[in-house]
């Protein structure tokens, strides 16, 4: 009892107290810090949606603050906030936290979460022997694939702690008065190395470098290809890109698998467009690939910087509801080649081959059959325009749909000034997406998009 009281008493007086900048310490070698001491750039809050942090030192609901190199928690809970970044490498976290008696606070690790807390009084790990009563302590989490080893002032207390593949770091409000600070990260290399520091602008984008551990080699003097694949949805959320809390959605994976079964190409995906089209990071990339609905949160600088991509010799594709996107961006519909109008059909049809020699076709024959939400399409779509690869046969189909010219186009590529457009209609089942045909089909239409097959 006496130790509790003790205890009580000093951490009302240790939290109360005036905290201090972090003038004392330095950066390790090969450190990366994630918390400036001065507000939460770098951070957004989670809610129904993403509230960008950057330039501010207090949340939206108060539960975080930033006051003189210190995030402070208040308890309540509600509004976890999270780095932008984000990680699919091993790495080394370390960070300090302050906890008042029965705390209870907690630390996400692309994902799941640590319990962060007043250990001796809250649990889990109420055995450590090296704990500060109401002072900081130190984490220290070596991640590796998705396992974690997780140290307390240098004692293990969780030795294969399951972490996410990917995702970035996040602090817990929960109960009672919690501070974290000197959060830091190192890297590992791309080779694995050794860690390597990370780098001093990340990128808010969920990385995935397909590249990695790949046997294959590309003609000398060639480098594969990347692609930037934008998976975000601001209307109807279709089942393919709900990731439903695990590392990626189906439309995701099935990139990453082709690109390292094809081995020509790297792809990086995000569902936050907003965080990655910009001048400088399309820089990167030599196509971009959408699977979205709605008017995406693009500024005009950031939709110029798109245009001007594909304009300067670039590729962009999309597939299925890539057309159900930027209803109010005439140019975006130019780019695409037009705009859905309804799908009257969800059924299996017939599909004709127009163009049995292009790479996105050229393996289907004179048509097939397949099972799919079907679209029409809607100025600016117009045949003598594109170039259609192929359409529904409209003798499968006994609905007549909207067009008096009975002309649905179900695949096309467009030439947008130097750059190469590809888009298929199809990709709305999960089914399609594990159909062969239908992967092949996006193969030759990044080939097309990449400038390898004209």
């Amino acid at each position: 009892m006496k130790k509790t009281l003790s205890a009580l008493v000093l951490g009302l007086f240790v939290l109360a107290a005036p905290s201090y900048a972090q003038d004392d310490f330095k950066l390790e070698k090969g450190y990366l810090s994630l918390f400036n001491g001065k507000d939460f750039s770098g951070w957004y809050q989670k809610g129904k949606e993403k509230t960008d942090l950057t330039g501010k030192n207090e949340t939206p609901n108060k539960k975080f603050t930033v006051e003189d190199g210190i995030i402070k928690v208040a308890g309540g809970g509600g509004g976890d906030i999270y780095t932008l970044q984000t990680f699919d490498r091993d790495f080394n976290l370390k960070l300090e936290f302050r906890a008042a008696p029965k705390a209870d606070s907690g630390l996400f690790l692309r994902g799941p979460q640590l319990q962060v807390r007043d250990y001796p009084t809250v649990g889990p790990y109420k055995k450590l022997k090296s704990f500060k009563d109401a002072d900081w302590n130190e984490l220290d989490i070596t991640v590796t694939g998705t396992s974690a080893e997780c140290k307390c002032n240098g004692e293990v207390f969780e030795k294969t702690f399951k972490t996410g593949a990917k995702g970035g770091i996040g602090l817990q409000s929960e109960t009672g008065k919690f501070e974290f600070r000197r959060i830091r990260i190192k890297v590992a290399s791309k080779d694995k190395g050794g860690f390597a520091q990370a780098p001093a602008n990340p990128a808010t984008i969920d990385v995935v470098n397909t590249a990695s551990g790949s046997d294959f080699a590309l003609p000398a003097g060639d480098k594969k290809k990347r692609l930037l694949l934008i998976t975000e949805s601001r209307g109807f959320v279709h089942s393919v890109v709900n990731r439903n809390k695990k590392d990626m959605c189906l439309v995701e994976k099935t990139f990453v698998e082709l690109a390292a079964k094809e081995k020509f190409f790297e792809v990086d995906f995000t569902q936050d467009a907003r965080s990655v089209i910009n001048d400088e990071n399309l820089k990167k990339y030599d196509a971009v690939f959408f699977y979205t609905t709605g008017e995406l949160p693009l500024s005009d600088a950031q939709k110029s910087d798109l245009l001007a991509f594909v304009r300067s010799g670039k590729g962009f594709g999309g597939s299925h509801c890539a057309t159900d996107t930027f209803y109010k961006w005439k140019e975006y519909g130019e780019l695409i080649g037009g705009y859905f109008d309804g799908h009257p059909w969800h059924q299996k049809i017939k599909v004709i081959v127009e163009d049995k020699k292009h790479g996105a076709t050229k393996h289907l024959g004179d048509s097939f059959e397949i099972t799919d939400e079907i679209y029409q399409f809607k100025a600016p779509y117009d045949r003598k325009k594109l170039h259609v690869l192929m359409r529904l046969d409209m003798d499968s189909v006994k609905n007549p749909g909207k067009r008096a010219d009975k002309d649905n186009a179900l695949a096309w590529t467009n030439e947008y000034g130097k750059g190469r457009v590809f888009y298929t209609a199809l990709g709305h089942r999960e089914e399609v997406w594990n159909d062969s045909r239908f992967r092949q089909h996006v193969v030759g239409g990044l080939k097309y998009m990449f400038g390898m097959d004209k």
